[in-house]
């Protein structure tokens, strides 16, 4: 049940990160419109316009094989801390403006559904770091 368990994690964050991925990639053109609507350095969203996407796919391939799935896992984690926290900081008012979002279907949501959105892949990819560290 557990090995089942992982592995619907997995498949999650698997798909996550491919849509997430692709969707900038497709839309290249308003991903880097986006990035430089962001309250930090103009020089930052250049670099995170290719850094996202390719993060995210390098943790698509992570999860997808045994051996590296580990740590898949830890970026996984450490990636959707920051878009949790980057989410909540929009919601505190932090920033002297509200900026646009991810692209894709995940756009359409509320910023409050979008940080329900990432406490959730959050949450499920500690249990699967837990139930990782139980097999051993």
């Amino acid at each position: 049940m557990k090995n089942k368990f992982l592995l619907l994690i997995y498949s999650l964050l698997v798909l996550l990160f491919t849509y997430t991925a692709f969707s900038k990639w497709i839309d290249m053109k308003g991903f880097v419109r986006d990035m430089h609507n962001q309250p930090f350095p103009r020089w930052l969203g250049n670099g995170l316009v290719w850094l996202l996407p390719i993060t995210e796919i390098g943790i698509v391939i992570l999860l997808l094989f045994q051996q590296t799935r580990r740590v898949g896992m830890y970026v996984s984690f450490v990636l959707m801390g920051l878009f949790t926290l980057y989410t909540a900081l929009v919601l505190l008012h932090v920033f002297n403006r509200v900026p646009c979002s991810c692209g894709g279907v995940i756009k359409q949501l509320s910023w409050t559904q979008h940080l329900f959105f990432n406490l959730f892949f959050l949450a499920i990819t500690w249990v699967g770091i837990g139930l990782q560290k139980r097999e051993g």
